[in-house]
């Protein structure tokens, strides 16, 4: 009897894992779950039948992982731990493609990277020609991430 209690108290801590996230009860729970199997093991049951054993106790942590999201998921009160709202997370940043084929003024010096400026705006900036001084005129040609690529204008 002595195991089948540590099984379902290793089972409740896992449970309980997903609403108290911090791994502790998760750990816990394991750790019941495999004393479980032990405890079993010792009450001179047959390899074949502590096997079975063991198998039961990991197929029921994967059916209460399975039923724990679901739940999760499913679930309609207000203090639900899942967003049912849209979900589109982050926009990471991007380049004005409008200033590509413009020609700025370095406003710091691009070591490879720094500031520019263009008709009064001030962009961040990369040199594809390595180090840039001050007040050197630059041409737009492309950018990358949140960063204007630049080369040195040519007259």
């Amino acid at each position: 009897m002595f195991p089948y209690i540590l099984w379902i108290i290793g089972l409740i801590l896992i449970f309980l894992e997903f609403y108290l996230p911090g791994a502790v009860l998760g750990v816990i729970g394991a750790l019941f779950l495999l004393t479980s199997v032990y405890q079993y093991a010792l009450l001179g049951a047959s390899p074949w039948m502590t096997l079975i054993f063991f198998a039961a106790v990991s197929a029921s942590v994967g059916l209460l992982i399975r039923f724990t999201l679901w739940r999760i998921q499913t679930s309609k009160s207000k203090f639900s731990i899942y967003s049912h709202h849209d979900q589109s997370g982050y926009v990471a940043s991007h380049f004005d493609k409008s200033a590509i084929g413009k020609v700025g003024v370095v406003s710091s010096d691009l070591k490879p990277g720094g500031y520019i400026m263009i008709e009064g705006k001030q962009h961040q900036a990369l040199s594809n020609r390595g180090y840039l001084v001050k007040g050197t005129e630059v041409t737009v040609v492309g950018g990358q991430e949140e960063s204007l690529i630049v080369t040195p204008h040519n007259k």
